[in-house]
């Protein structure tokens, strides 16, 4: 293996329980997922590059040999090049629902955990009432609950709580998750008052997270109109050729070939650096 080469994050890391656990950090598709996604993408891609360059070569009789031949290249072509392109942006935009997720049912686990300690649960009692509580709000399968029995579980194999959490952590790619695990173990260990701390770190990450959904909900309809406006291109432009035959003749001529080229290379600058104005990080 060329020492150049990216290595590819797995999507699975070991707990302390030798277990393999989400890294959520990742996401991979399943083999019948990436199927429908990239015949999805053919498709979609092939009809785009029809409308841009189909049809070319045409004669005084209308379509000849060369023709249907140019219009199978161009629709396999784009096609497989939209797979290139839509493909990342797929993943991209599960794994952020997938972090999302993650996110605010770890919101909820802290609720649930703040109430615990309030009600004067120890440490491991309250974990084990979270765990309850989460178990009849989530399906078996949620992350939340997986990651609780997890550690639920650890503990049960006298592996210290805060390791168990700052696996979770580790695995989480979410700051607010790491923050915690790191203040839990400290005071855990040195025996502050667990209480308070909890309390505090559970108020400072609400209001974050309330924050960013804030921002991102302001956001919402800005992602809505940048949605519309990338594809409005692709919608006149079809119109226009299937209700103007002198238009459609254009574009097949080599200038046609050389402006669609440009101006398809502006438009999708354009819409990577409009992706880029709606992106939060939250």
């Amino acid at each position: 293996m060329s020492k150049n080469k990216k290595e590819v994050e797995p999507a699975y890391i070991n707990s302390p329980l030798n277990n393999p656990m989400p890294n959520y950090n990742v996401y991979r598709m399943s083999k019948s997922e990436a199927v429908i996604v990239s015949l999805a993408a053919f498709i979609i891609g092939g009809i785009v590059g029809y409308i841009f360059y189909g049809n070319l070569f045409m004669d005084e009789d209308g379509a000849t040999t060369a023709t249907y031949i140019s219009n199978i290249v161009v629709f396999t072509v784009v096609g497989l090049l939209a797979i290139k392109f839509l493909m990342p942006m797929y993943v991209n935009s599960k794994l952020t629902k997938q972090k999302n997720k993650i996110k605010s049912q770890f919101c909820d686990m802290l609720d649930s955990l703040t109430s615990s300690i309030s009600s004067g649960s120890n440490v491991i009692k309250a974990f084990e009432s979270v765990t309850n509580d989460l178990t009849m709000q989530y399906n078996d399968d949620e992350f939340i609950v997986r990651e609780m029995r997890e550690i639920m579980n650890g503990v049960s194999q006298n592996i210290g709580i805060e390791v168990m959490i700052r696996n979770f952590g580790e695995r989480s790619a979410n700051e607010d998750i790491i923050s915690f695990a790191d203040i839990f173990e400290i005071c855990y260990r040195k025996g502050g008052d667990m209480q308070s701390v909890i309390y505090r770190t559970h108020s400072v990450i609400t209001d974050k997270v309330s924050i960013s959904d804030e921002i991102e909900t302001k956001l919402t309809s800005n992602k809505l109109q940048h949605n519309i406006m990338s594809l409005m291109p692709i919608v006149v432009v079809a119109m226009l050729r299937a209700t103007n035959d002198t238009f459609a003749a254009n574009f097949a001529t080599p200038v046609g070939v050389i402006v669609n080229t440009v101006a398809i290379a502006i438009f999708l600058a354009a819409y990577r650096y409009g992706l880029k104005i709606v992106d939060i990080k939250g």
